[in-house]
């Protein structure tokens, strides 16, 4: 029986435990992005690879925009959009711009 450190995938099957389409992680096992053999005819994936390159990707996804403003930290672009009863905007005046690069 073979270890799960050591069980190998297809492009189809890895591309469905990555939850992407096939072409795609062909595309990126070619440029080297996802770590992949082709011994043969075949891509070949290893499981704990593909578990590897999932887990990079988490800091990447979980990093929210820290914004300092006062004395406060959000955690969010989103939550320093202030309405005024109308559209909500996300940009800042320059003097606001610079008194947060003063921080």
């Amino acid at each position: 029986m073979v270890s799960n450190d050591h069980q190998t995938l297809d492009l189809y099957e890895a591309a469905d435990f990555l939850k992407m389409h096939w072409q795609t992680l062909r595309g990126k096992a070619v440029k080297g992005e996802i770590p992949a053999a082709k011994p043969a005819k075949q891509w070949v994936f290893l499981l704990e690879d593909l578990v590897s390159y999932l887990r990079s990707n988490y800091s990447r996804s979980r990093l929210g925009l820290q914004v300092h403003s006062g004395g406060g930290s959000l955690c969010c672009i989103s939550d320093q959009i202030q309405s005024s009863g109308g559209a909500s905007s996300l940009h800042q005046t320059d003097s606001e711009y610079k008194d947060l690069l003063k921080q």
